[in-house]
């Protein structure tokens, strides 16, 4: 048998392949995506650990910075 390339029948077919192909990934992705949420579950944990560090060091920066006394030369300049 021998279609020409516009016959529907082609048309059709490859719709099928297609719509069959992208079934297929679909399927697959969604089977592999819960397993890939725990791999990033422990990464996301790391990294609001590593922001909270963060934020600490950056809140005792501040508060030494507001316990410091101002320089001689600070004050001229504020009366200024």
């Amino acid at each position: 048998m021998h279609f020409p390339i516009d016959s529907p029948f082609v048309i059709i077919a490859a719709l099928i392949i297609f719509i069959l192909t992208a079934s297929g990934v679909v399927l697959v992705l969604w089977i592999a995506m819960p397993f890939s949420m725990f791999g990033v579950k422990g990464h996301l944990r790391k990294m609001v650990e590593e922001q909270e560090r963060t934020n600490r060091l950056l809140e005792s920066l501040v508060d030494s910075m507001r316990k410091e006394p101002t320089l001689p030369s600070e004050k001229k300049e504020d009366n200024q």
